[in-house]
């Protein structure tokens, strides 16, 4: 068993081009599915896995997991079986005609531009009068950076943390990222505040490096090596909170603010889909939902007919 998952791993990442958190996410849920038949059918082998089976794992992962994890471990065991097709192991993909569970709409939290204003302002509001040492005002003008450059340019958190020193191209105001979903790599632009945000932390980031190493990432923690992804995400709740009470909010929020506030504004949801790395326009297209209740909350309350009921017609 352990020998067939290592070989599916090399399978995804050199054929299908996985990246390797991809490709150990998808090795866990095959691992879950075969701890699943071996409790209730001791003895089992691949090929005579039936699409009953998958099934009976489907429904019991959903009694306490997400539809959407549910769906996710689908399409592992999916690949797997493709996997063993091509070594000719298994006759048929038992797996896929079994359709994944329906999903319930998702409408990330919203942000109005005020509030991504005021969370990214966050740093510079607890700086403003502090007496900081060097290495407090370089940390202070990293998490400017980052906040700035999330909302700017609409980064997952994993894609900012990943971010290179040679990923910047300041005099282009561009940002070369890697998807950390696939690997894949786009540009996206840097907008002016971000850019100020960046050009301060940079002139400053020596004072987070360690003295005689030279380290690419652009992201440096107080100890000279890359900064987390846990680190983003509690700097983000910290500033969340002044938003309203008890306000919970992932850094995920700056992305999903980012490309409602761009679409509210007038840009083509092919532009969007771009920035944001997408591979389907449908996944961008749920943020056209939020547009248009934000389109139906002004129209309610800024058109004067808004409220009239059906009447005599205008002559």
């Amino acid at each position: 068993m352990e020998n067939r998952l290592k070989a599916f791993e090399s399978y995804l990442a050199e054929g299908a081009g996985a990246a390797a958190l991809t490709s150990a996410a998808y090795r866990r849920d095959v691992g879950e599915f075969a701890a699943f038949l071996e409790a209730s059918r001791p003895g089992w082998d691949w090929p005579s896995v039936s699409e009953n089976d998958v099934l009976a794992w489907m429904a019991q992962g959903l009694k306490t997991k997400k539809r959407s994890t549910m769906a996710r471990k689908l399409m592992s065991l999916r690949k797997f079986f493709d996997f063993l097709l091509s070594r000719e192991e298994i006759a048929a993909n038992p797996a896929r005609q079994v359709k994944p569970p329906r999903q319930g709409r998702h409408l990330p939290p919203r942000l109005s531009v005020d509030e991504a204003f005021h969370l990214v302002q966050g740093p510079a509001r607890e700086m403003d009068g502090k007496e900081l040492s060097s290495t407090q005002r370089a940390a202070a003008f990293r998490d400017m950076a980052m906040l700035e450059l999330m909302y700017s340019s609409g980064l997952r958190v994993s894609e900012l943390v990943g971010l290179d020193t040679g990923h910047l191209r300041l005099d282009l105001a561009l940002a070369r990222v890697v998807d950390g979903k696939g690997g894949r790599e786009r540009w996206v632009p840097v907008g002016g505040r971000a850019m100020d945000a960046l050009k301060n932390y940079l002139s400053s980031r020596a004072e987070l490096a360690p003295p005689g190493v030279e380290q690419e990432a652009l992201f440096l923690n107080q100890k000279g090596g890359r900064i987390t992804q846990r680190s983003v995400q509690r700097l983000v709740a910290r500033f969340a909170g002044e938003l309203s009470a008890g306000r919970k909010l992932s850094p995920h929020a700056l992305r999903h603010a980012m490309a409602t506030h761009l679409l509210e504004g007038g840009a083509d949801l092919r532009s969007v889909q771009e920035m944001l790395g997408h591979k389907s326009l449908s996944t961008t297209q749920k943020y056209t939902h939020l547009t248009v209740d934000h389109l139906l909350k002004v129209y309610d309350q800024a058109h004067p007919r808004a409220h009239e009921a059906g009447g005599e017609e205008d002559k």
